[in-house]
Order: C-alpha cells, then sequence, then structure tokens
C-alpha cells in the first residue's frame, strides 16, 4: 500500500512537469484604474520554437477599472501580455488564483507602434500578497541574483572561460536558494545555471549534453530550458554538416530522410526519443533561414512528420513551423483583411478576378510614402485596366486625395502588422491573376515596381500569343 502511494506520488510529479496534469481552472482578478474599459489579451505559446501565440483569456477592464478572468489551464505555464510597450509575464498554476498587479500606464505613438527597432519591456505582473513558496517570486528573487553575478563575472566567465568562477557562482546561488519544494523552480535554477557551463565549451562537452539534454526529458513549459535548448541546438543541421564526416548526415537532409535523422540521433548521439524529436524540428526551422539546404526537403520533412507515429504536440508543432515559414511567401493566398474605402464601402480581393491587384500599405502624411505615390501616379498610367491599386492608409478621417494620386485608398479593419507584418512604410505586395501572392514583398513604387510590372505584362503577352498561334497549348 505504502509503495502504492510513493508511485502515485511520483507519476503525479512527472505529469505536472510533462505536461499532461489535469486541468483546473485559474481565476485572475485585480483592479487598475488606468486601464479603465480597456481589454488585454492573456496568451501562451505552443511551443517555443514556433512561437506561436494561444490565446488564454482576455483581461477586460470595467469602467473602474476591476477585471476578472476563469480560464483552464492544463499545466504550470508562463502567460504573457503584450500592450503599451510592455512584455508582462506571470507563470500561473492549476487551480490558484491571482490578485494580479498591472505597471503604470503609458501611450505610444503610432511611430512607437510601428518602429522595428522599438521592443516591448519585458517585466513580470506583480502579484497582491504573494505566499512566501510563490513560485514568480522565487524565480524573480533569483533572476535578481543571477544577473548580478552575471554581470560581475561577465568578462572571466563568457571570455575567458573561468570554469572556478563558474563554480563559485553556482556555490553562491545554491547557498542563497537552498533546494525547495517546487520542482519548476528547482528546474529553472538547474538550467540558468547550465547558460554559465555552456559559455565555457559551448554545449561540446559530452558530460554537459548528458546531464542537461541526452537523458532528460524535454521541458516544453519552462522559459530557462527554451533559452538554452535554443543556444545550445542553434543552426544544428549546419554544425553537424560543417563537421568532419558529415557527408551523410547533409545527404539525409538534402534528400529529406527524416526517419533516418531521427535514427541517427537517437541511436549515434543517444538522445532520448523526445529530444531527438525537438531537436530535428528546432534545425528544420534554422535550416530554413540559413539558406544552406534545399527548402523543398525542409517542408517535405515537416509534412513526414505527420506519418512518422510522432506524438500529436509535436505533429502540431512541425504544422505551425510549416505555417510560419510559408507565411506570405509567393504562390501562398494572401492573408484575408478587412478593408473599407473612404465612404465606408467594403472592398475585397475578390472584387478583382483575372486582375493584377498591387496592395500598397503607405501614410500620405510621410514625405517618403508621398515620393512613392507620385511615382505610383505615373506607373499607374503605363498599366491601365491590367492592374489595380490597393492603398491601405492608417485610419484618418481627415484624408482627402487633393494629389490624384492612383488607385483606391482604403482602411483596415485588421491589424496589418499582424497580416502582413507591417512595421514601415511604405510596404507593398503584388497579387497575381489567380489571387495568389505573386511578389512578397513586391517592389515599391521607386524602388523597380515598373520594371518588374513590365516583364510581367511581357510574359503574359507572349503567352498569349503562344496560345493563339497554338490553340491547343495551355
Amino acid at each position: 500500500m505504502k509503495n502504492n502511494i510513493i508511485r502515485t506520488f511520483i507519476l503525479l510529479t512527472i505529469l505536472s512537469i510533462a505536461g499532461k496534469a489535469w486541468s483546473a481552472q485559474v481565476k485572475i482578478t485585480g483592479k487598475a484604474t488606468d486601464y479603465a474599459l480597456n481589454s488585454i489579451d492573456l496568451n501562451i505559446l505552443h511551443d517555443f520554437i514556433s512561437e506561436e501565440k494561444i490565446k488564454s483569456g482576455t483581461i477586460r477592464f470595467n469602467a473602474d477599472g476591476v477585471f476578472n478572468l476563469e480560464f483552464d489551464l492544463a499545466e504550470t505555464n508562463l502567460c504573457f501580455a503584450d500592450f503599451d510597450g510592455y512584455h508582462a509575464m506571470i507563470y500561473l498554476e492549476p487551480g490558484k488564483t491571482y490578485e494580479i498587479v498591472f505597471p503604470p500606464k503609458r501611450t505610444l505613438t503610432e511611430s512607437q507602434k510601428r518602429n522595428p527597432f522599438v521592443k516591448p519591456d519585458p517585466i513580470w505582473f506583480g502579484i497582491s500578497r504573494p505566499g512566501k513558496d510563490e513560485i514568480n517570486v522565487q524565480i524573480q528573487q533569483f533572476e535578481q541574483a543571477f544577473s548580478n553575478y552575471e554581470n560581475k563575472y561577465f568578462d572571466q566567465i563568457f571570455t575567458n572561460q573561468a570554469k572556478s568562477l563558474v563554480d563559485t557562482v553556482k556555490l553562491k546561488l545554491s547557498k542563497e536558494f537552498p533546494k525547495t519544494n517546487s520542482p519548476l523552480f528547482e528546474l529553472h535554477k538547474k538550467y540558468r545555471e547550465a547558460e554559465l557551463e555552456f559559455a565555457l565549451h559551448q554545449g561540446k562537452s559530452s558530460a554537459f549534453m548528458e546531464t542537461y539534454f541526452s537523458t532528460a526529458q524535454p521541458v516544453y513549459n519552462l522559459a530557462a530550458y527554451a533559452v538554452l535548448f535554443n543556444q545550445v541546438f542553434l543552426n544544428y543541421f549546419t554544425v553537424l554538416t560543417n563537421a568532419s564526416g558529415s557527408a551523410e548526415i547533409k545527404n539525409l537532409i538534402n534528400t529529406a530522410g527524416l526517419q533516418q535523422l531521427d535514427e541517427h540521433f537517437q541511436k549515434q548521439m543517444h538522445f532520448n526519443k523526445a529530444l531527438s524529436h525537438l531537436v530535428l524540428l528546432k534545425a528544420l526551422n534554422d535550416a530554413w533561414y540559413s539558406k544552406q539546404f534545399p527548402k523543398a526537403s525542409i517542408l517535405k520533412m515537416l509534412d513526414l512528420v505527420k506519418t512518422s507515429g510522432w506524438s500529436e504536440y509535436e505533429q502540431k508543432t512541425a504544422q505551425l513551423i510549416r505555417s510560419e515559414l510559408t507565411y506570405l511567401t509567393s504562390g501562398t493566398t494572401p492573408p484575408a483583411i478587412r478593408l473599407k474605402n473612404l465612404n465606408g464601402q467594403k472592398v475585397s480581393f475578390e472584387d478583382y478576378p483575372n486582375t493584377y491587384i498591387y496592395l500598397h500599405f503607405t501614410d500620405p502624411k510621410n514625405p517618403i510614402c508621398r515620393q512613392h505615390l507620385d511615382e505610383l501616379k505615373t506607373i499607374a498610367s503605363h498599366y491601365k485596366d491590367k492592374l489595380v491599386i490597393i492603398n491601405v492608409i492608417p485610419v484618418n478621417v481627415g484624408f482627402k486625395n487633393e494629389s490624384g494620386w492612383a488607385g483606391l485608398f482604403t482602411t483596415s479593419e485588421s491589424s496589418i502588422l499582424e497580416t502582413y507584418k507591417v512595421k514601415t512604410f511604405p510596404v507593398s505586395y503584388l497579387i497575381g491573376k489567380d489571387g495568389k501572392l505573386l511578389l512578397s514583398p513586391a517592389p515599391n513604387p521607386i524602388d523597380g515596381l515598373d520594371r518588374q510590372l513590365g516583364q510581367l505584362l511581357k510574359s503574359d503577352y507572349m503567352k498569349e500569343m503562344q496560345k493563339s498561334n497554338n490553340p491547343g497549348v495551355k
């Protein structure tokens, strides 16, 4: 009987860490007067490779700034919200109630929101009256101490690879933060301290790999694990193919040998099955951007995950990675976007079948954008009846097309940052006559658009001539 109880306790502990525990409700309450009548989405990441956001719920503030949110959570997870230039984080545990504290509200200008070089400030949500064993408090206190030591010994550890200092820092941290009953916090400490060891040998030590990865199951819901994993396995296919005797690995990558790569990782490199799959997914993602491997092979391997007996979570991760890699690429369907012209009438791509559509995100107030619009006016005169121009401008009731610029002027009810990743103006896309993205992105008007359109229409003309001369040719 006693042994059964012990086994049950161990099983529950493992399940809670591995993300397989039963879901329970989380309650979030509080009051933030400055945020009255606002709403903020609270998210988690599906995985730390695709970084696909999953909305857990929306925090809605009433007229007094009071808010309440309840949702089910299957495991302790890092939740986050992006608002007002903040990236606010909090670990939430199933079955718990949190009275959270928001940072002071601030208002960003439109240019600040669109500036790709302005990154949100990472902060922790405050918690009113936290318990002494609150995981967020433990992690924040540890992070403060860790950062102090890292800053103090940065040069010696990261430049001089002083192992004695790594041992010293780990000893100091172990005294300041003795062992607790929180499995997640213990793992957080383990993988944060491992970053110091990684600085000594870049993960090339077999002991390092065995201690932190090869024999350990991945911790999908822990940010500290994700940070270290992404460092250790960065551009892993490139690392492997640059090593001696790598011809076989390179051939497997080029020929989409997913199963053989998986077997190699498990048998030759002694990765456990879950780690092997996670490393492969990370490697495929990075390989796409490295431009050293055939993109067709990368996509084929991501598709093969569905038929290779991988877990549902791994299959979903592969799908999300594939979607992210191919998003907005030529030949794909352009993302849906809700547009209205200046009279409030709906505008849709479907209104212009069998026609080239030049989708032009611009801001008439911007001097550079006005230069492009002036040039676009000239270009449009060259391609009458062959090109539809849809200009998407920021919401501005006072705008009037007094300059006689070409095309429709519309505003978007959708987030152009999320749909077309528009961070600065101008940005353009050319949609082909088949309704698919043809040039993604397309040249802006003063950056070669006229030449590109001329080549396309010349190609269309030659095809039509071939058809007329050879009716059987498609």
